[in-house]
């Protein structure tokens, strides 16, 4: 009996043919074997898939051992990249936390420079609206004085200005030094930046690039290989039918020369890959009786009718497997990609390291730039304090002058009340001293000699009370208003 040539194969998406005779067709013709051994030749072509099948499989396995030994290098070099980049980002956290420092400090001293030079402005402004008392300068007749109405004429405001100065060209240097330090911060960043948008998976991959990921590359080998194993017994059941044709043909009469006008009539349909078989027909067939004859055509008759359903399998498997090298091919080239994203960020890393020296650097010497601004900076706000401890003083010292002049002038007076009283004393006893003397002669001069004191009969001395030194200022102390005097004694008081 003549097995079936498909009992080797794999059930499938398409059913197996049969293993033996199903039900009793009518025996074939000629004709009819010859198409069947025509169809069978034709189907034979299917063997370039097969050849194709395996060497997707080796091409396949190929790519996943070299794309396998790429990935891993891969991740060993995105890891060191990434430790890389942690150290990088903790240096820039340091050089931005520097910076941000200085920002703060600087925020600092220009916070307390405005306030002294708000406090020094209040002086200015308070040396301004302090009129010199009229009596102060009605007391003098020189120009200079006259000009000076206010406390703030007798003042040297080039000091001021020449602090102002100093302060501005210190706090640009100061905004011109940290924005360098900002953009050697921001250039480094944009440095860290541009590593991390190579090493960022790329956002646009569609669904079908992101499909195959690398825990399925062990099944898709694994379909590769099944799909090559059912490509080659396909092939081989192929094979066994055409054999059996052509035995068929072997044991029927005339099968020969129909076979050989077909073959001839469709040469340039049939496959070049596969002989055209005459070498078999030419052999000598080996012994069989009628009921193994027609049992032998009737599985070629069953068979036969399943060779174009293997032909679409075997086509079926081939694209599948064409699709799997596809996906693994995409695959490959992602990894591919993806070192050589990683590659780009490690050559980053190294130029990055090669520079990192440079903005470290660049940020000390900022610093002390910044160190030597500051000084100048608080040098000028001392200054402004000096200025406005100085001014304070002064206003402090013009309510003593008012003060101080009031009571140089309740002292004049009450030193006048006092040569007023005495010049009166002295008077009485002038008079008094005078009659006494007049008495004395009267009641007792003739009885004594002229000659016996020559100042008996003397008048009594005379005295005066004035003045020993000759400058006159005192004499001309100012006469100030009570309201005026009252309110520089609050004032000198409470300190303003």
């Amino acid at each position: 009996m003549a097995q079936s040539p498909y009992s080797a194969q794999q059930p499938s998406a398409r059913s197996s043919p049969s293993h033996s005779l199903q039900g009793t067709s009518p025996p074939a013709t000629v004709e009819t074997i010859v198409s069947h051994l025509v169809a069978s030749k034709r189907s034979l072509g299917s063997i370039t898939l097969v050849h194709r099948a395996t060497t997707i499989l080796t091409e396949a396995r190929a790519s996943i051992e070299s794309t396998t030994a790429l990935l891993a290098k891969t991740t060993y070099l995105r890891r060191s990249v990434a430790s890389q980049l942690k150290i990088l980002r903790g240096v820039q956290f340091e050089l931005e936390s520097a910076a941000q420092a200085i920002q703060h400090d600087f925020q600092a001293i220009i916070k307390e420079l405005d306030e002294t030079g708000a406090r020094l402005l209040q002086c200015i402004d308070s040396l301004k609206e302090t009129t010199i008392e009229e009596a102060f300068r009605s007391t003098t007749g020189t120009q200079s004085t006259i000009s000076k109405d206010t406390l703030h004429d007798f003042v040297d405001d080039n000091g001021v200005e020449n602090i102002k100065q100093a302060m501005r060209a210190a706090i640009d240097n100061v905004q011109d030094n940290q924005h360098e330090i900002n953009q050697s911060i921001q250039t480094l960043e944009e440095d860290l930046q541009s590593i991390n948008e190579v090493l960022v998976n790329r956002a646009e991959e569609s669904a079908a690039e992101s499909e195959l990921q690398q825990p399925t590359i062990p099944m898709s080998l694994s379909i590769l290989e099944h799909h090559a194993k059912e490509m080659a017994q396909g092939l081989e059941s192929l094979v066994k039918h055409f054999d059996l044709c052509v035995t068929a043909i072997k044991h029927t009469e005339g099968g020969g020369e129909a076979v050989v006008q077909t073959m001839n009539a469709n040469a340039e349909d049939l496959s070049e890959a596969v002989g055209m078989g005459m070498d078999e027909l030419q052999a000598p067939a080996q012994p069989m009786n009628e009921e193994e004859r027609l049992e032998m055509l009737q599985v070629l008759e069953n068979d036969a009718a399943e060779v174009d359903e293997v032909v679409m399998e075997l086509q079926d498997r081939h694209a599948e497997m064409e699709a799997q090298l596809d996906r693994i091919s995409q695959w490959r080239e992602r990894q591919g990609n993806a070192y050589a994203d990683v590659a780009t960020a490690f050559r980053l890393m190294e130029k990055i390291s090669g520079r990192l020296s440079g903005y470290v650097a660049e940020t000390a010497r900022r610093a002390s730039r910044w160190n030597e601004e500051k000084a100048k900076i608080e040098d000028g706000i001392g200054g402004m304090e000096e200025l406005c401890s100085y001014y304070a003083n002064f206003l402090h010292a013009y309510d003593g002058l008012i003060i101080e002049v009031d009571r140089r002038r309740a002292t004049k007076k009450q030193m006048e009340r006092v040569i007023a009283q005495a010049h009166s004393q002295l008077a009485q006893i002038y008079e008094q001293d005078r009659q006494l003397r007049v008495k004395f002669r009267d009641d007792l001069g003739e009885f004594l000699p002229g000659d016996i004191w020559p100042g008996v009969n003397a008048l009594p001395p005379r005295f005066e009370i004035h003045r020993v030194d000759e400058d006159g200022f005192d004499a001309s102390v100012p006469d100030l208003p009570q309201k005026t005097v009252e309110e520089a004694a609050r004032r000198f008081k409470t300190g303003r």
